[in-house]
């Protein structure tokens, strides 16, 4: 009794917290729904837990309404406005500047994030420090762990930067030397 209560009173919060009009209830509500062909369509829908509009291939068939063809639609749907901050839509921009800093960026053609090398300056908001900071924000998909290690190993190898199999922090190499003791 008590756990419905409290669910009811979540609901409750959520529905004005996060609705800016009732019309949402029954579009962005929803959980996500892939559908059940085979295609694979870049749809964009609202995760209702965490108030953001996530990245999903779509099936091309069945699912459900709470699917959009871009996150600013899912944005203007359930959010009631495009946020200023599209991150995962954008194109990645490797900037002018010369460093070399190895970042990650939301490819919503394939459902996942991929690494590139971020000169250090220009550049926009997609772009993440780590493939899992990347998916978390921008994917609905559950398998983040998962791609993650694989899409790791990827560009470590297109990018020549090793291994993580057995990836050590550095550590100082240990010096013996023997200090004779001196009597007095």
């Amino acid at each position: 009794m008590r756990a419905q209560a409290i669910y009811s009173a979540c609901l409750v919060y959520f529905a004005f917290v996060h609705a800016a009009s009732f019309r949402i209830w029954p579009r962005c509500w929803r959980g996500k729904a892939v559908g059940s062909c085979g295609k694979k369509i870049p749809s964009w829908y609202y995760d209702f837990w965490s108030g953001k509009c996530k990245g999903f291939l779509y099936s091309g068939c069945g699912g459900n309404p709470n699917r959009f063809s871009s996150e600013v639609e899912c944005q203007r749907w359930c959010i009631g406005r495009a946020s200023a901050a599209e991150f995962c839509s954008l194109k990645p921009i490797v900037g002018n500047c010369e460093s070399f800093i190895p970042s990650w960026f939301y490819d919503p053609e394939h459902d996942c994030c991929r690494g590139f090398i971020y000169g250090g300056c220009k550049g926009n908001a997609n772009r993440f420090e780590t493939c899992l900071k990347c998916m978390k924000r921008c994917s609905g998909n559950n398998n983040a762990r998962k791609i993650c290690k694989k899409q790791t190993k990827k560009f470590l190898e297109e990018n020549n930067l090793g291994s993580n199999k057995h990836h050590k922090k550095p550590s100082w190499p240990q010096l013996s030397i023997r200090i004779p003791f001196i009597k007095k």
